[in-house]
């Protein structure tokens, strides 16, 4: 009696471990068969903030863009400040999430390669802004590109219309800020000595120019996120598929006191960490023979008042923006 107890036991157990199994592998492969990645789209302009300054172009540029997370409403603030004293007319679009749908979709390029979820965020945020640029029918439309942390030169402006319009014809990429870029080949002197060169490691995608025909390429060349946006950048300029000009001193640069969020590509976790990596980073800078682009002359971001920037931003922006989500 005890056996036949114990074998129908060992029959029910084995019943139910493969009803689990079966349950579990049917949902398996309904979860791989369903999770097709979600395609990224040119942001809808019902979503942007525009600050309607009064410099629409600046030499080829015909729009400028910031990139911004709805919950980030600080860099918001900074960024309707620092655009609005420059007086630039620009938008600023929503960035995608670790938590968007087209992100979440994307998980599993993460178990394979060296890309995080928010690495693949930040390369979704700027695409959309590409499939923007790429869609027109011109070429040689360019476009300025920034991410909502950083600060820029005051003169930005006047140096950047100082370099004629042919330097404008050649290169892909023109970057105004950048990381550890050991300047190649210089291409021509401008205004208050800012150079452009050709860059050699072009790191960083905080302020860029890029044009019509240079994003369908890169649309083409990256339409799989498979590691950092800028590291592809640079692995396409080493294989010489792209030509990329920065600018000498930087025009850009990022702010280096930023709130640690699970959302952001590198977060200032802690003041002894954060010294650790600046001089790492400047030994490694200068050990390349990269140009250590630390302060600007003349920060906007200083210039600026943020409680009239802030008062601004709550009688302008839209519901999208008011979103308080908890990163």
């Amino acid at each position: 009696m005890f056996r036949e107890n114990k074998r129908v036991s060992i029959c029910l157990l084995c019943t139910i471990i493969f009803s689990l199994w079966y349950w579990y592998s049917s949902s398996f492969i309904f979860i791989r068969n369903d999770s097709i990645d979600q395609p990224i789209k040119r942001p809808l302009n019902t979503t942007f903030i525009h600050l309607n300054g009064n410099i629409k172009t600046i030499g080829n540029v015909k729009q400028m863009f910031i990139i911004n997370l709805p919950y980030r409403e600080d860099r918001r603030i900074g960024s309707i400040g620092l655009f609005q004293k420059l007086d630039f007319d620009a938008f600023i679009v929503p960035a995608y999430s670790i938590d968007s749908p087209e992100i979440r979709s994307r998980i599993h390029l993460t178990r394979k390669n060296s890309i995080r979820l928010v690495e693949i965020a930040c390369w979704a945020s700027h695409i959309q802004l590409w499939l923007e640029v790429a869609s027109s029918p011109n070429d040689n439309t360019w476009i300025l590109i920034f991410e909502d942390d950083i600060d820029l030169e005051l003169s930005t402006y006047d140096i950047l219309q100082s370099f004629p319009s042919h330097l404008w014809t050649s290169p892909d990429i023109i970057q105004l800020g950048y990381c550890g870029n050991a300047p190649g080949r210089l291409i021509y002197t401008g205004l208050q000595g800012y150079r452009l060169h050709q860059a050699k490691h072009p790191g960083c995608t905080h302020a860029y120019a890029i044009r019509s025909s240079s994003a369908r390429k890169l649309l083409s060349f990256l339409s799989i996120p498979l590691k950092p946006i800028d590291d592809a950048i640079i692995d396409f300029v080493d294989d010489k598929q792209l030509l990329v000009y920065s600018i000498h001193p930087p025009l850009a640069i990022q702010q280096v006191n930023t709130s640690a969020r699970r959302a952001d590509v590198s977060p200032v976790r802690s003041r002894f960490m954060y010294q650790i990596k600046t001089w790492t980073n400047f030994i490694f800078d200068t050990w390349t023979g990269a140009e250590i682009g630390r302060q600007l002359k003349n920060s906007t971001l200083a210039q600026v008042n943020l409680v009239q920037a802030n008062q601004w931003r709550i009688q302008h922006e839209s519901q999208i923006w008011k979103r308080n989500l908890s990163q």
